[in-house]
């Protein structure tokens, strides 16, 4: 360390922001007190003379010479104490005598001085070779010394680093939290403390573990050491405590636990803690009704039932089950802003054109590009199947131009600028099962928004257009409200400028449950080869036989459909190639896989091959090949949908419109069939081009990072807002109330980003993040290799299928369309016309609840 590091140390610019503690260092400081007219460039004159006089010395006895000297010093009445305190600058008329200046600046500054100060520390053994007893010195009196200067040093540090660690009360915000750079404050901390940062780390960490551990680095533990020591000395440097305080109250810490903590002055206090949640709250809500008006945005909303748990039991002391609602704001990108007419443009649009309903043909018949264009995706789909199986890890051709995924018709643009930003509200008392309970969800909204005020509500009716986002039970509500309330006065009691809008997670789910359903689909029983109940007994797939909402049975048939179906698909490789193992398909070229991928399609997975066994004579079927080929045809738009939807392919989804309207309307389920005819009517009819565009580019998916396949429905970003507030970010015991909840529920992404924040500056992020996916070969092989023993895939004429044949949803649903005038009954519900006055009088209540509540009843 130089002259200029000590002038760095000492100087007296101090951070304004005092120590709790008045305990202060005295006098020692005047120690170390340097001027500019001591720093030198060269080497000062008295030590160019040192030099030179130690280099004449070299091979004389100093015994003499040392002796004279201190004759001479005891002939003056002095001893070697009394002279060196009056050279240094211990008596007033030597400070200023030029001659001692000289000698006292060359000892200062000479090459000496250090050995001298650590013999004196620590002098050599009296013995020869090392040996004897060591002489005590000065080392008693140095190391006071030392303790007064490392004291007063560390004290000069402490204050200098201590605007790194400042934290005022009022400055509590996701910005605040999420910038603080943990390696960026042990880099400045090393350059504003580094007599403290050594001491510290020398203290952490020995130099033999220095040449010994590859791994291990103390820095973060040096750095919260001094954290712990600024948070003891003022509780405004809590920067880094409070972070910490607020990740691991994230991360499920007990109260208790905190309180231990916070003793050791490693966290904030547990009270502080729970009402930093509640200004973090605050702070999104107020984020949120500012950003409304700048940016366009969406809302979700969903039930979420809470069991509520009591410890001592009372009359009015019950555990209960208790449903809510939790609501999310979706801010949209800025160039998803809509025109400011577009109201009322749109109001006029739907006038014109409701009063028809959309040309079914073109529904029946499709497109011949959309049909190309499925047709090309499923090819795509079976030769990614043969392509990724083991038997091809070393083909030579894999990346031919022949297996390029086809082009996307409509992708949504995956960059930063489309990352959606959102803010959960505060979670309600209301359930949305009820119609009075939608009413009362939308008003709370408003009110939570702050656009509740009449001239809100004028803004809201005659400018805004809000897409409505939820489950199909939100989406029915919604829509049944709009339309019983068509002849209220003004827009806004009408909900005109509302559009309902189902979420496509719940159509997968929807879609998996169709394909599972006892009976009538694909379930089967343990004795049928190929069904879906043999295939679960085989790979031992518990919890798969009966359908549930709760839990993670979708997750496991989602991934139980996409290991039968390439099980599937592998056997008709097979089949189709006339081979015994996959491998021996590698001796083909890629055109050569490609044909046989088409064909492929057009025998074992395709309408037209299910519709040639039909037309053949009842005793030639072979209905056990009619039952597989029909599987394989309408699992691989379930595939294609859940592939379209993670990588934000927009296009793809619209083309497979047609293929769930009639799958819905001919497997009993009547209410995602309702969807499909409303989102028919709005694309096709109701909704002017510029709108269209809107919802499907902005309102089905959206992307939290921007980053390619990362693409999710809104209503699954709803339910994992929701599995945050019951369970990640709930606070347990009795005073987890649904009130609690909805203090806190705004501060959920917060909490998410700043869990982020902290997994990433430790390097933690790897862990738990998600769960691991095993090898799912073993299972794929063992479902193939039995479904190609059975032949499932192979035509032989006359054989019978032991179980029920699979009913065809998709014919079905077309005949019931097209025969049994669904459409027409549909359409007549929902054809109302609409009033058009604007009557904003203070008179009319807004909701007209109570009206509208007898309406309904009746």
């Amino acid at each position: 360390m130089d002259a200029a590091d000590l002038e760095f140390l000492f100087s007296e610019e101090l951070p304004l922001e005092p120590d709790d503690s008045e305990a202060h260092i005295g006098n020692e400081s005047d120690f170390f007190t340097f001027s500019d007219d001591e720093e030198e460039i060269a080497d000062p004159i008295q030590v160019t003379h040192s030099r030179n006089r130690r280099v004449r010395l070299e091979g004389t006895d100093m015994v003499d010479k040392v002796n004279n000297v201190l004759h001479i010093i005891q002939q003056q009445g002095l001893d070697l104490a009394i002279f060196l305190d009056a050279v240094c600058w211990g008596d007033a008329a030597c400070i200023s005598d030029s001659k001692i200046q000289f000698a006292r600046t060359g000892l200062m500054v000479s090459d000496e001085l250090p050995g001298i100060l650590q013999r004196c520390y620590n002098p050599p053994r009296r013995g020869q070779k090392g040996k004897g007893k060591r002489p005590a010195g000065g080392r008693r009196a140095l190391l006071d010394f030392a303790t007064h200067c490392v004291s007063d040093t560390i004290d000069r540090e402490m204050k200098m680093s201590a605007h790194l660690f400042l934290s005022p009360p009022e400055e509590l915000s996701e910005k605040h939290l999420t910038t603080l750079d943990f390696e960026e404050m042990r880099d400045l901390m090393q350059i504003h403390a580094p007599v403290l940062w050594r001491v510290l780390r020398r203290a952490a960490y020995t130099p033999t573990q220095v040449t010994r551990n590859k791994h291990k680095d103390p820095d973060m533990v040096v750095l919260h050491m001094i954290s712990q020591a600024q948070y003891t000395r003022s509780n405004r440097r809590g920067r880094v405590a409070k972070l910490w305080s607020i990740y691991l109250k994230a991360c499920g810490l007990s109260a208790r636990a905190f309180d231990a903590l916070h003793a050791l002055g490693i966290l904030m206090s547990h009270k502080w803690t729970a009402d930093a949640y509640g200004t973090l709250s605050d702070v999104a809500m107020d984020e949120v009704r500012s950003a409304i008006h700048v940016f366009p945005w969406v809302i979700t909303h969903d039930n979420m039932n809470v069991a509520l748990r009591v410890f001592s039991q009372r009359l009015h002391n019950q555990s209960h089950f208790i449903s809510g609602c939790a609501y999310t704001v979706w801010l949209l990108p800025i160039r998803a802003a809509l025109a400011p007419d577009t109201n009322r443009l749109f109001q006029l649009f739907r006038a014109q054109n409701c009063g028809q309903v959309f040309d079914f043909g073109d529904i029946l018949y499709g497109t011949e590009a959309a049909d190309d264009h499925l047709e090309a995706l499923s090819i795509d789909h079976v030769l990614r199947i043969l392509l990724d199986s083991p038997d091809f890890f070393d083909y030579a051709h894999r990346n031919d131009i022949l297996f390029d995924t086809p082009i996307a018709i409509h992708q949504l643009l995956g960059t930063l600028e489309n990352v959606i930003k959102m803010y959960i509200l505060r979670t309600s008392t209301y359930e949305e099962a009820s119609y009075e309970g939608t009413l009362n969800v939308m008003n709370d909204t408003f009110q939570q928004l702050l656009i509740n005020s009449k001239d809100e509500q004028t803004r809201t009716a005659l400018e805004r257009v809000i897409c409505w986002i939820g489950d199909q039970l939100t989406i029915e509500r919604l829509r049944g409200l709009w339309k019983y309330r068509h002849e209220d006065h003004n827009s806004f009691d009408r909900l005109d400028y509302m559009i309902p809008i189902f979420g496509w997670f719940h159509l997968v789910m929807a879609f998996a449950n169709s394909l599972h359903k006892p009976r009538v689909q694909y379930l089967g029983s343990s004795a049928s080869i190929g069904s879906l109940r043999q295939a679960f007994d085989v790979l031992k797939r518990k919890g798969l036989i009966s359908q549930s909402t709760k839990g993670p049975f979708w997750h496991n048939l989602d991934e139980a459909l996409h290991h039968i179906s390439e099980a599937h698909f592998r056997a008709s490789w097979l089949d189709v190639g006339k081979v015994k193992n996959l491998a021996d398909l590698k001796a083909k070229s890629p055109a050569e896989l490609r044909n046989l991928a088409g064909e492929l399609i057009q025998t074992y997975a395709s309408r037209e091959a299910v519709n040639k066994v039909d037309r053949m004579k009842p005793d030639q079927r072979d209905t056990v090949y009619r039952q597989w080929t029909m599987w394989n045809m309408d699992i691989l738009p379930y595939l294609i949908l859940r592939k379209a939807i993670k990588a934000g392919d927009v296009g793809i989804i619209e083309d497979l419109l047609p293929t769930l309207l009639f799958r819905f309307a001919g497997g009993g389920n009547p209410k995602y069939a309702i969807e499909m005819l409303e989102l028919f009517q709005g694309l096709k009819r109701e909704w002017p081009e510029g709108l269209r565009y809107y919802i499907k580019e902005f309102c089905w998916l959206f992307t939290r990072t921007g980053l390619p396949n990362n693409w999710l429905p809104f209503d699954l970003g709803q339910e994992e807002n929701i599995a945050d507030i019951k369970v990640n970010y709930r606070s347990m015991g009795p005073g987890a109330t649904m009130e609690y909840m909805g203090k806190v529920s705004p501060a959920i992404p917060t909490l998410r980003k700043i869990q982020r924040h902290m997994e990433t500056q430790f390097k933690t992020n790897t862990r738990g993040a998600r769960h691991g996916v095993p090898n799912k070969e073993e299972d794929v092989a063992k479902v193939a290799t039995h479904y190609a023993a059975s032949k499932l895939h192979t035509f032989e004429r006359g054989r019978k299928l032991k179980t029920a044949q699979a009913e065809d949803f998709i014919s079905i649903g077309a005949n019931n369309l097209e025969r049994l005038k669904t459409i027409d009954v549909w359409f007549a519900r929902r054809s109302h016309a609409r009033a058009t006055g604007e009557d904003w009088s203070d008179d009319q209540d807004s909701l007209f609840l109570e009206p509208l509540l007898a309406d309904l009843a009746s």
